[in-house]
């Protein structure tokens, strides 16, 4: 029917099939397909051969013709469905669309999940083993309450698991996983007092644990939420520890002892003033006479060599000397003296550079002198 009605309107018109195709933007072949009924137009051509054949879509359709009035609101009706076909079509592509992003967003949750999970299983089997620990006692804690959360949003994600994972039980269920995972792991890696410092530029990171018997264990940071052990404090620890960055690089450690009642530190270094060429001794590295700066001029360090070798420090207290055996040096950025019952620190701050083949600091290095002390105090920059 519709193709007679077509062919019955080109004629009446007086079109030829090439003449109408040619108005539609079609072949000769595709207009005899539709007037023998071996084919229809698209939604797309009906438009434009309803405007051609001055009819409405629906009488095309119809295969038969309407009054004006009718056909001019059954066009304006089609054209208004077609417009929410078009409207429907792209809401369900936009929502086919987002829930494949979800489904993708879903799979990489769960394998962020297997990769925490794949940590704490290393770290139990070989990591401790070889001597690592967590930098905090809290990041086990953090990587199975990680893990229970990422599994369970990963499957809400997943259009296949969704309507499981929003039951009630398993929501119950993973509650349970979440807050029972971070209370083992609390338990199980335990141990004692623990302290983490930044430094001032946020580069490093100091890490040190305290057990029971107040055995201090110093560690270094390795592959970002591990550390390894790298030294431990001569002394055991009484009370608190004071921490307090002399550098970005130099971290010093005040601590009472129990056992001989006296104040001790432990300075960690991160670095070194020669691009680690070679080793180097602090004390050599500052041989010259040294002033305070600001409102601290009569503050000096004078550094000797040879016969009466040692460091001569004067301040408004008056004046100290200290041998050069009395000095205990940390890595190759500090010195402490005297080394028993130490009294001040010295640190080579990083604007320090020994040039390859030299000893001694180069013009513009400045230090940075501190009173050892379990109160604060203000360290002093020297310069030479």
């Amino acid at each position: 029917m519709t193709g007679e009605f077509i062919a019955r309107r080109r004629k009446e018109l007086g079109l030829t099939q090439r003449e109408l195709a040619e108005q539609l933007g079609v072949t000769n072949k595709a207009v005899s397909k539709w007037e023998t009924g071996q084919g229809m137009p698209d939604v797309g051509t009906l438009l434009e051969l309803s405007r051609v054949l001055q009819v409405s879509v629906d009488e095309i359709l119809a295969g038969e013709a309407a009054g004006s009035k009718g056909q001019q609101d059954s066009s304006k009706d089609y054209e208004g469905r077609l417009l929410d076909l078009a409207v429907d079509r792209a809401e369900k592509k936009i929502s086919e669309l987002h829930m494949g992003f979800l489904d993708v967003f879903g799979v990489v949750l769960f394998l962020l999940a297997l990769a925490v999970i794949f940590i704490q299983i290393w770290y139990l089997v070989k990591g401790r083993g070889g001597g690592l620990v967590y930098l905090s006692v809290w990041i086990p804690c953090v990587l199975c309450g990680m893990a229970v959360l990422l599994i369970w949003s990963a499957g809400i994600c997943i259009k296949r698991t969704r309507s499981v994972c929003l039951k009630p039980v398993v929501m119950i269920i993973a509650v349970v996983l979440f807050v029972g995972g971070i209370a083992a792991n609390a338990v199980l890696f335990s141990a004692g007092k623990e302290i983490l410092s930044m430094s001032p530029d946020f580069s490093q990171v100091m890490c040190l644990k305290t057990d029971e018997s107040g055995r201090a264990v110093l560690y270094r940071q390795r592959a970002v939420i591990f550390a390894a052990q790298a030294d431990v404090f001569p002394f055991t620890v009484k009370n608190e520890i004071k921490v307090q960055w002399l550098e970005d690089d130099v971290c010093a450690m005040t601590y009472e002892s129990p056992d001989d009642g006296e104040t001790h530190q432990y300075v960690a270094t991160y670095g070194d003033r020669n691009e680690g060429v070679s080793y180097y001794y602090v004390f050599n590295a500052v041989e010259g006479t040294w002033r305070a700066e600001g409102n601290y001029e009569d503050c000096t360090i004078e550094v000797r060599m040879g016969a009466n070798a040692g460091i001569y420090l004067s301040t408004p207290e008056g004046t100290e000397f200290y041998s050069a055996e009395e000095c205990l040096q940390y890595g190759t950025l500090a010195m402490v003296f005297p080394n028993d019952g130490p009294r001040w620190t010295l640190v080579l701050n990083k604007d320090c550079v020994i040039k390859p083949g030299e000893s001694a600091v180069a013009e513009g290095g400045t230090l940075t002198l501190c009173r050892v002390d379990m109160d604060r105090t203000a360290p002093l920059i020297m310069r030479r």
